[in-house]
């Protein structure tokens, strides 16, 4: 390049680099993003030539890094596809020798950026810096580049060409011309600053390379660098063949195996040494397997020797092995039967529930005589029916405490797919045993009493239906031979005391529903609620804060008032969670109290220890005149009331339904209103009141979806006391379907309405005369707080609330004052 026609300038702009080093005679792609820096090169474009000086940066106490250089050939492609990544550094420490380039080309990037495609030119040494300038600028001289032809040189050159050729065959990263381009460089500088671009070299290696004074000390750092590059990828390639090798043996040793296999089913042989294969043919004995199941196992024991130790497939032999062998196939816990130690425990667990515990005892009766005559007996399938936190999961338990057995629990709630019941087929992966065998395996024995907690809330999707699945469970006639798809061998299931749990009959599927006897929980009144808190709930609370009985007092009235004013349930869950809350804030201020004395919650400190989450009685919060009624609703959570609010609106003639009503009860309040019009003369109500206005009925809680018969009466009685102007007492609630004809229908639920109505503060209750029978086995308490009426037709509750509008007594039985079923008589 000594005959170059570009001149090496005084001074020049010059920019920092980044992890890299441009070279003489070698084309590169940079990327700006440094103000300053684009500054020198715009004063570089200015020039002619266009040149500008590229210097190294330093970076002190860290190894700079050796990028991958392209080729100058890649350079204009890249540069013409997109801006190169940047390689340009921030104004910062660098070295003094540098390369003077040209500028081929420039892009301005819309990130605001510059990208440039250089050549170098000349090696130059920064002399000075030009401090007034505003970006980088230097007084700069030309490092001349002096060839020399010794002998050394020569020998140099030889060693190099042929290291270059080896290094070519070795190293993948190098192109496939890289061999052809050092041949053909006439320049001895050039083909090193060539070989030095190609080269994975560190920023500090590849600058020794550019300040290298003489050419004989050029080609004696390429040499060596060659040299070092040969040994890294001959090292490499022997340990890919090392790798190569091994994976080859394992082939070899797969193929060995296979030969192995073939002889020993000739010879009849297996391997019997092999501990894991005599554990499992030895635990098979043991477990005292169905014939079925023995012939399976061993088949598959014959499979696991043939597979090998460690493939895939005698993971899943093994897996497949240890559940069936898991199983209990011939283990029962032994049971008892003794029906006054079991009345006792339940006593103990529960408090009430008469009709569930004699249930109970019924069948452990019937069970005791079936062991005494040694007839199978097959496990009963009951079903727990009953609002949330009646007790029903805890009664489980108890009564497997009772039975002497093991208690299983599987939740059944949002299960939407059979294999969750039947389990997977061994042909999926992961596949595994369903939730029933699942059970069986934990409790380690056949009898267990298995719990099937929430089976109401079962699904069904494309999967298939668990409800089905289920049939076969519950089953007395089938679940003998139950067959899961993992296992694919018949357990007996018949010695299994299942027991299911749901808060409504209505949504489980009639077959499923069919198999089993229904035992129906009622809510808790206050006075069993006060019952269980004094009896359960505190003493378990008290253990888990570790509290001492005379570290606190919780009288029954402030416990009637957490009851009555705090909670709002059928069961007992918000009540724990209030005496827990209480109970926790009392263990902080014992912390807190410097005389340790005992603390005696009252009821106004209740408001301290739980909030203002005051609950009013419903009665209280009804709003008294013509038009309102209150009913009584039964929903899952227990018996509640609601009230029906009627207005008319002067106008045309019209009829409007709110509250999110279902069907059923629109057609109910349709009913009730024809009914009503039909008692317009009787009740001197204007023909003109239901002919002019429009009749909007309104039931409040209008997110709460509503739905059902039972709402007949009460809504035709709000028709009537808003058509007649005369209210119906706010302390009185009733329910019944109504028909056209004016006959009250018997509804269902008429405990739980019953004892929510009580809660909610009725003192008085009209319901049909055929639902009288359900009121046998409400609780005394419940009987002596409430006036309970029977009524069989309409108008015997209008003699009662509308005697003062009526022109005419219509005949029939009527409901005289005083006349009412309850605990009094």
């Amino acid at each position: 390049m000594a005959d170059d026609p570009i001149k090496v300038p005084a001074d020049s702009p010059y920019v920092v680099l980044n992890d890299t080093v441009v070279f003489p005679h070698i084309l590169a792609s940079i990327a700006f993003h440094d103000p300053r820096a684009m500054a020198a090169i715009d004063d570089a474009m200015n020039r002619d030539p266009k040149t500008l000086v590229c210097v190294a940066g330093k970076r002190e106490g860290e190894e700079a890094s050796a990028p991958e250089i392209i080729s100058p050939e890649e350079a204009r492609e890249i540069f013409e596809d997109g801006p190169p990544a940047p390689m340009a550094a921030e104004p910062s420490a660098h070295y003094e020798v540098g390369t003077l380039v040209v500028i081929h080309k420039l892009l301005r990037i819309p990130a605001g950026g510059i990208a440039i495609m250089v050549q170098g030119v000349r090696r130059v040494h920064l002399d000075r810096e030009i401090p007034e300038s505003p970006y980088p600028r230097a007084e700069i001289s030309e490092i001349p580049e002096v060839p020399e032809k010794t002998d050394t040189t020569e020998a140099l050159l030889r060693t190099i060409l042929s290291q270059a050729k080896k290094l070519g065959t070795l190293a993948s990263y190098l192109p496939d011309e890289f061999e052809t381009m050092t041949l053909n460089v006439e320049n001895p500088f050039h083909l090193c600053y060539l070989i030095a671009t190609f080269l994975r070299l560190p920023v500090a290696e590849r600058q020794e390379v550019l300040e290298a004074g003489t050419l004989e000390a050029k080609l004696h750092l390429i040499a060596r660098h060659l040299v070092k590059e040969i040994e890294i990828q001959e090292l490499g390639g022997k340990i890919k063949s090392k790798i190569a090798d091994e994976v080859q043996k394992s082939q070899r040793d797969f193929f060995l195996r296979e030969q192995m296999k073939a002889i020993q089913k000739e010879l009849g042989d297996g391997e019997e040494g092999d501990e894991e294969v005599v554990r499992y043919r030895q635990k098979a004995q043991e477990v005292g397997l169905s014939p079925e199941a023995e012939k399976e196992v061993a088949r598959e024991i014959s499979r696991l020797v043939k597979a090998g130790g460690q493939s895939q497939e005698a993971q899943v032999i093994r897996t497949y092995l240890d559940v069936v062998l898991d199983l209990p196939w011939n283990r029962e816990s032994p049971e008892s039967y003794d029906l006054v130690e079991a009345r006792r425990i339940l006593d103990a667990d529960h408090y009430d529930l008469e009709k569930v515990k004699e249930r109970i005892l019924d069948e452990l009766a019937v069970l005791a005589r079936k062991k005494k005559n040694n007839e199978g007996g097959r496990g009963p399938i009951l079903c727990l029916l009953g609002p949330p936190g009646v007790g029903k999961t805890t009664l489980g338990q108890s009564i497997a405490r009772a039975m002497g057995r093991e208690f299983v629990r599987v939740s059944l709630g949002g299960v939407r797919d059979e294999a969750e019941i039947r389990g997977h087929r061994r042909t999926y992966v992961g596949a595994m045993p369903g939730r029933i065998i699942a059970g069986l395996r934990k409790a380690q024995t056949k009898n267990p009493v298995f719990m099937l907690d929430e089976i109401d809330k079962v699904g069904a999707d494309y999967r298939g239906d668990p409800s089905a699945a289920l049939l076969e469970v519950l089953d007395t006639a089938q679940n003998k031979d139950f067959r899961d798809h993992y296992l694919d061998l018949a357990f007996d299931l018949s010695r299994v005391f299942f027991l299911t749990t749901a808060n409504v009959a209505q949504t489980i599927p009639p077959p499923l529903l069919d198999r089993m006897d229904l035992i129906p929980l009622s809510g808790y009144t206050w006075e069993e609620k006060l019952h269980i808190a004094r009896s359960h709930l505190i003493p378990r609370a008290m253990g888990e804060l570790s509290l001492d009985a005379r570290e606190f007092d919780l009288p029954d009235a402030t416990l009637k008032k957490i009851i009555r004013e705090f909670t709002r349930e059928a069961g007992v869950r918000s009540l724990d969670r209030k005496i827990t809350s209480i109970l926790r804030k009392i263990v902080r201020d014992r912390a807190l109290q410097s005389r340790k004395k005992k603390i005696v919650v009252k009821g106004p400190d209740l408001a301290r220890y739980l909030g203002n989450e005051y609950i009013e009685p419903e009665t209280r919060l009804r709003k008294s005149g013509p038009g309102i009624v209150t009913g009584l609703a039964w929903t899952p959570n227990g018996g509640e009331v609601l009230f029906v609010e009627s207005v008319a609106i002067p106008g045309s003639k019209g009829f409007i339904l709110t509250g999110q009503l279902g069907d059923v009860m629109k057609e109910s309040a349709r009913t009730a209103l024809s009914f009503a019009q039909s008692r317009s003369k009787t009740l001197g109500i204007p023909p003109e009141f239901f002919s002019k206005n429009e009749i909007h009925i309104h039931v409040p809680g209008g997110a709460i979806p509503k739905d059902g018969p039972s709402a007949g009466i009460t809504m035709t009685t709000a028709i009537l006391s808003l058509a007649t102007g005369i209210p119906v007492p706010s302390t009185v609630a009733m329910t019944g379907e109504i028909s056209l004809s004016g006959r009250v229908l018997p509804v269902g639920g008429i405990k739980e309405k019953l004892i929510g109505a009580r809660e909610a503060g009725i003192t008085t209750i009209y319901l049909p005369a055929k639902n009288l029978k359900d009121t046998v086995e409400l609780p005394d308490e419940v009987k002596r707080d409430l006036a309970i009426h029977p009524v069989e037709t309409m108008d015997e509750l209008i003699r009662v609330f509308f005697a003062s509008a009526m022109k005419e007594a219509p005949k029939g039985r009527g409901v005289t004052k005083g006349s009412r079923s309850s605990g009094k008589g």
